[in-house]
């Protein structure tokens, strides 16, 4: 009866995954390479020749962007960037004086040359229609992450993935054998009884493509998810954390103690657009607070070509300066991030990406998977294989539920004839 119960929670569960996880999965799939699809779709916006001389520091760089149109605020640099990388920059409007409102920009993204500070490109994020080489991997990331419906699809997808968490435990279950003494009366199935559990799982993981439909897809569906199944589950847990923050980050900070220093700081009255100390002046200041909490938490700051954000939050009134460590996650997590107050320098916090804390280290790790930023083009394959494999389980799955409520059909039918 308990196994029954299972199975039924497993079942409408998929159902109600079934249409997330498959425009999911298949994004996902193709996300996995989004580095290499992005650059081969866009290449005048990836890289520019490499030059014989050095390249424009970030915020050289990023004075020449807002000298490019005076209506634009930005509060983000990247630093770290590879010889002939295009620097993105995020800009926010200004406010118009005359209206009080912001601005009208009309793009949210500028490129420029990383030589000369020329600008490359103004485009629009977040734009799905019509569909071009500058927005597809837009397109398919809304699609991944929320069916291009904003807000409401991203909460959507952020109550799938808490499904696909809990159920990804009961489709483990549904794989073990059957407790010994439930297997009937026929002389097979006693000696099955009789083999050791392992022998008896065995089968729940094999696969073959030969026969009939329905058994074809049952092993498919169960074998899938078991071979996968700790990447899947690892995808499935970082989509709560992507998705829905507001359930994650309390359940993690309840049951495993997880802590935010530094990331959680409070707003100000109101916000502060200008901060006092420049950006060079920051930077300085975020080197040396990093110096200090290296010593003081027993960490290495070391050089590493991964990218990396300097940023300034106007509603805290912090700048947030990162550094990559001997704690880092992946390439592109840097192992630490000093926070420290905009107008005085004085510092604020600090933040690890691993080693300070279990659960925060947990969840850089499954962010970091989710991301392919760990394990080189093996992990990028393997996500792309979980993808394929997530859309794969939700078909199926329909595909059996289907096939049982035409079988029910049927003996119901049949039961209803007279004799």
């Amino acid at each position: 009866m308990s196994r029954r119960l299972w199975v039924l929670v497993h079942r409408y569960a998929g159902l109600f995954m079934a249409l997330q996880l498959t425009v999911a999965g298949l994004g996902g799939a193709i996300l996995a390479f989004d580095p290499w699809l992005y650059e081969w779709l866009n290449p005048d916006l990836s890289r520019v020749p490499v030059q014989d001389r050095p390249m424009l520091d970030p915020f050289a760089l990023r004075e020449r962007a807002l000298a490019l149109d005076p209506r634009i605020r930005i509060n983000a640099v990247e630093l770290n960037t590879e010889p002939g990388e295009v620097p993105t920059f995020f800009v926010e409007p200004r406010l118009d004086p005359a209206t009080g409102k912001p601005f009208e920009l009309g793009y949210l993204l500028l490129y420029l040359d990383p030589y000369s500070g020329r600008e490359i490109a103004r485009e629009q994020a977040g734009v799905l229609w019509p569909v071009t080489r500058r927005n597809f991997t837009q397109v398919v990331y809304a699609l991944h992450t929320s069916l291009a419906c904003g807000e409401i699809g991203g909460w959507l997808f952020g109550l799938a993935a808490l499904v696909w968490v809990l159920d990804s435990f009961v489709s483990l279950y549904l794989t073990f054998p059957p407790r010994r003494g439930r297997t009937g009366g026929s002389a097979a199935p006693v000696a099955s009884a009789r083999a050791s559990w392992w022998a008896r799982w065995r089968p729940s993981w094999t696969f073959t493509w030969r026969g009939k439909p329905y058994p074809v897809n049952f092993n498919l569906h169960r074998a899938a998810g078991l071979w996968l199944w700790p990447l899947l589950l690892a995808l499935a847990v970082s989509s709560v954390s992507f998705n829905l923050p507001q359930v994650y980050q309390p359940v993690m900070r309840t049951l495993f103690g997880m802590r935010e220093e530094g990331t959680a700081l409070p707003d100000l009255p109101q916000p502060m657009p200008d901060p006092a100390l420049g950006w060079r002046h920051a930077a300085v200041v975020g080197e040396r607070l990093m110096a200090e909490q290296a010593r003081l938490h027993g960490f290495t700051v070391r050089p590493s070509p991964g990218t990396m954000f300097f940023s300034y939050d106007a509603t805290k009134g912090i700048y947030a300066y990162p550094a990559h460590t001997d704690r880092d996650v992946g390439y592109h997590t840097p192992g630490a991030v000093v926070s420290f107050d905009g107008q005085t320098g004085a510092f604020r916090g600090i933040s690890f990406a691993s080693g300070h804390n279990a659960a925060t280290t947990f969840t850089s790790w499954v962010a970091a998977i989710h991301g392919c930023t760990v394990g080189g083009l093996a992990m990028h394959g393997l996500v792309c294989l979980a993808g394929l494999v997530t859309a794969t389980l939700s078909i199926t799955g329909v595909y059996l539920w289907l096939k049982k409520r035409r079988f029910a059909s049927r003996a119901a039918l049949c039961r209803a004839r007279p004799v």
